[in-house]
């Protein structure tokens, strides 16, 4: 299961961690140490559902619902 994790600055922006190791307590301890050697506060880890990104899911799925709609005409 791939992981992503949140950071943030002084002015508390957030900041995305990406490519941690795959078990939950190495990405926590891998994020911990690339938050505090890029200067910023840990948050938390979570699991990146699917690789999927943030988003509306009309858009997410668009190339689905084009295929669908193709196979039933």
């Amino acid at each position: 299961m791939k992981f992503y994790g949140i950071a943030v600055n002084t002015q508390n922006k957030s900041a995305v961690i990406n490519n941690l190791p795959t078990d939950y307590l190495g990405a926590v301890k891998e994020a911990k140490r690339i938050a505090i050697k890029q200067g910023l506060k840990y948050q938390f880890v979570k699991p990146a559902v699917n690789g999927q990104k943030e988003g509306a899911t009309l858009t997410k799925f668009a190339a689905q619902r084009k295929n669908r709609k193709s196979v039933k005409r």
